[in-house]
Formats: C-alpha cells, sequence, structure tokens
C-alpha cells in the first residue's frame, strides 16, 4: 500500500514537472491561452500531492511509523529498499521540479528587468536600484537614477 502512494506520487511529479515545462514554453513564446490552462492543471496536480501526502501519513501511522524516514530506519519489511528506493527518487523529481520552477522564476525576473531598462532608455526614470548590497550587510545604499529628460532624446 505504501509503494503504491509512492509511485502515485512520482507519477503526480512527472506531471508537474511537464505541466511546468509547459507553462515555461508558454510565457516564452507568448500563449496567453495556454498560460491559464498549464495553471490549471498545475494546481489540479498540487492538490492531487497533497492528498497523496495526506493518505502517506495515514498509511504509515497505521503502520506503527511517523514517517518514511523512520519506517526505513526501524521496519524489518523485506519491501524497505524499494520504499527507500522510491523515496530517493521522489527527493529526486522535487529537485527537477524546483530547477523547473526556477528558470520560470528567471525567465520573468528577466522580463521585469528588461522592461526597467526600457523604461529608463524612453523615459530616462530607473525605479529600482541597479544594485544593492543590504543582504551581505555593506551598508552600501543602492543606486538610483532620474534624469530630467530620457536617454532616448539625448541619443538624437
Amino acid at each position: 500500500m505504501l509503494i503504491e502512494n509512492l509511485k502515485n506520487e512520482i507519477r503526480v511529479f512527472d506531471s508537474m514537472i511537464q505541466a511546468f515545462r509547459g507553462l515555461e514554453s508558454a510565457v516564452l513564446n507568448r500563449q496567453t491561452d495556454m498560460l491559464s490552462r498549464y495553471a490549471v492543471t498545475i494546481e489540479e496536480l498540487s492538490l492531487e500531492i497533497s492528498r497523496l501526502e495526506d493518505e502517506r501519513d495515514v498509511i504509515l501511522r497505521e503502520m506503527g511509523y511517523q514517517s518514511v524516514k523512520d519506517y526505513i530506519d526501524n521496519s524489518t519489511a523485506p519491501d524497505v529498499s524499494q520504499v527507500a528506493y522510491f523515496a530517493a527518487e521522489i527527493v529526486e523529481k522535487l529537485n527537477e521540479l524546483t530547477i523547473v520552477m526556477d528558470s520560470i522564476r528567471q525567465i520573468f525576473e528577466f522580463e521585469n528587468h528588461y522592461f526597467e531598462f526600457l523604461n529608463n532608455l524612453v523615459r530616462g526614470v530607473n525605479p529600482s536600484p541597479n544594485y544593492s548590497f543590504n543582504q551581505n550587510k555593506q551598508g552600501v545604499a543602492p543606486y538610483t537614477a532620474n534624469y530630467s529628460s530620457s536617454r532616448y532624446d539625448s541619443l538624437k
């Protein structure tokens, strides 16, 4: 029962990875109609993962274990190695999902920075800092510039 639950979770993570890749493609190709389709799919898959995790917790509690790690460490059942393998595969899927999600985040960040660059070029307004060292506590204030005329006008 636990093994089937883990297999189903792996299957759902595979589907979610594919949905995020589709979302990434839709963002890159500006397919706005596909964005909502992938968003709905991802939401449904997220709910399915949540349901499977709750189901797994119930299965483990019925068996007398608190977690999959507890089961792997303390069980003498013959399927412990299989459970460990599927748990490791889930960790791999989560890592792959994180990479795909980070890629989408970077696309959005690039588009935002590109828009700011164009805005600065055309209007001479830079609403956000170019750099900031506040995260490493060096106390360097962020640099911002506002120009009285746009840089585009100065290039004419």
